[in-house]
């Protein structure tokens, strides 16, 4: 072995005390309450210092409530007027007589026109067509009758069911149709008047 290689050995050992006396220390200084005064010299002074509360702040004060508003008071007391009802004396028989004397009689009611005994309607032709197909029925129609009793217009109200049937008795009643005209009181006037027309084979001439 070199004096290099003893030399190099020697400081290793010396290396390793060191730090063995180094941890035995420590300990010692830890079993005799070192650690404790090291502690209490870390945790300093507590310092307490009192913040000054600021004093509370009231609200507005709300203005007073408004005086209550008092009730109107009722109007005065008016007496009501004294009302006196004069009573006519009773009228007269004679006087009541009188009266309804000048009453003038009630109008005469307006008739429609009616049939003309003097000039009776008779049947309209029966169509030949509706004859060979056996077509049968009545047609109601509304005549407007002039202040003359002749027919101005027909209408069909209702039908017969067969348009032939309701066209034969339009034409017959405007062309041959007479009747007593309306009434209004004593003057002959214009009206309308419902008439039925029935057709029946068996009845055909």
């Amino acid at each position: 072995m070199s004096y290099l290689d003893e030399r190099r050995g020697s400081g290793r050992f010396l290396g390793f005390g060191f730090v063995v006396v180094l941890h035995l220390a420590l300990i010692w200084a830890l079993a005799n309450g070192l650690g404790a005064k090291v502690a209490e010299a870390m945790k300093g002074p507590i310092v307490a210092k009192i913040i000054d509360t600021p004093p509370e702040v009231k609200p507005d004060e709300a203005p007073p409530p408004p005086p209550p508003a008092l009730d109107t008071p009722p109007p005065p007391f008016v007496p009501p007027p004294e009302i006196t009802i004069n009573t006519p004396a009773p009228t007269p028989s004679h006087a009541i007589q009188a009266v309804q004397s000048k009453v003038s009689a009630p109008a005469a009611p307006m008739l429609l026109p009616r049939p003309d005994p003097a000039h009776p309607n008779g049947q309209p032709p029966y169509p030949p067509a509706s004859v060979r197909m056996g077509e049968e029925g009545t047609v109601l129609l509304n005549l407007y009758v002039r202040a003359d009793g002749t027919v101005q217009e027909a209408r069909v109200v209702r039908s017969s069911g067969f348009s032939k049937l309701d066209q034969s008795a339009v034409k017959f009643a405007v062309r041959t149709y007479r009747y007593l005209p309306a009434m209004d009181g004593k003057t002959a006037i214009a009206g309308w008047v419902q008439q039925p027309v029935t057709f029946r084979i068996d009845e055909i001439n």
